[in-house]
């Protein structure tokens, strides 16, 4: 029997959250095991991101590649995890940003002057009529380009991921599940059942969202921010620290729609720029590694933007 797209969809749907759950899990009951899972499990969405990302948009070209974009953070990454974890005196944030940056710095400036002085590189610029400044360097905007997207939103998720003062960092990981999540869900079950003949929102990036969708996908970020917080109120450390925040427990739920109304409107903009990156590249979808949903940025690309939202809400708190 030949499954239909929207069976594709559903089943795929579970096994995800299937597959998510046990991390989650892990990372509210495993302690230090569960937390440097949860790790992995940023990294490698990190890793198929980053190359998906490459192939689409073609950056696989002039030195910089998906393997060094990957290099570079997985430097940064260790260099985190010495500095915050392993030491005995953790390194101030802003030289570990620093020290972040100049590794970044010696890559890109290692792929620029690389193709300037490689004489093979500058002939084929002569014969095609291109300019080699221009040329050379375009190769280093492309790794910047790799590192910022996903690279810089995963590297805000790992961050999350290691607050682990009073359950703030998990608090933070469902709040981005479940208002990206439910953002989608509703979005898209509310423009699939109302959506006929109404208004798009950019029909020239993304022809089937519309404004009665994306009121839907609002109301979605709300409960998805509710539930999150229903789960976190088992947690008495991290609901005494949003009492305290707010001064008051209904107050605090108050606050949280906000999060998830603006979480919502987030959610919806990463999904609008991946599609206008598709649109760009003339593709549908970023991969075809999910059923139903095409690549891991095609599932990723509202919470790529909502990460470092809510890593700032976080921070607030």
């Amino acid at each position: 029997m030949v499954m239909t797209e929207f069976t594709k969809r559903f089943l795929t749907a579970l096994v995800l959250i299937a597959g998510f759950a046990v991390f989650v899990v892990m990372r509210a009951f495993a302690g230090a095991f569960g937390l440097y899972a949860f790790d992995v499990l940023i990294l490698v969405t990190l890793g198929v991101g980053t190359w998906e990302v490459c192939n689409v948009c073609k950056l696989n070209r002039r030195g910089a590649n998906a393997i060094v974009a990957l290099v570079v953070e997985g430097l940064i990454y260790m260099f985190y995890i010495i500095g915050s974890q392993i030491l005995a005196e953790t390194l101030p944030w802003w030289l570990q940003l620093i020290v972040s940056l100049i590794i970044v710095l010696v890559f890109v400036l290692f792929i620029g002057l690389s193709n300037m002085i490689d004489k093979k590189f500058a002939k084929e610029c002569v014969l095609q009529k291109k300019n080699l400044n221009k040329e050379a360097w375009a190769g280093a905007l492309d790794l910047l380009y790799m590192l910022a997207y996903p690279g810089v939103f995963f590297a805000c998720a790992v961050l999350l991921n290691h607050m682990t003062t009073d359950g703030v960092g998990l608090f933070g990981l469902l709040l981005v599940i479940f208002i990206s999540s439910f953002t989608d869900i509703f979005a898209y079950l509310t423009g699939k059942v109302l959506g006929k003949g109404a208004a798009k929102m950019a029909p020239k990036i993304s022809p089937k969202k519309t404004w009665v969708g994306f009121v839907g996908g609002l109301f979605g970020g709300i409960l998805g921010a509710l539930i999150a917080v229903w789960i976190i109120s088992n947690n008495k450390a991290t609901s005494m620290r949003l009492v305290d925040l707010t001064g008051d427990a209904i107050l605090a739920q108050v606050m949280f729609l906000v999060v998830g109304l603006a979480g919502a409107v987030v959610t919806t903009l990463g999904d609008l720029y991946a599609s206008h990156v598709k649109r760009k590249a003339g593709i549908k979808d970023f991969g075809n590694l999910l059923p139903g949903h095409g690549g891991v940025m095609d599932r990723v690309d509202g919470i790529i933007l909502n990460v470092p939202f809510i890593l700032l809400i976080m921070g607030i708190i």
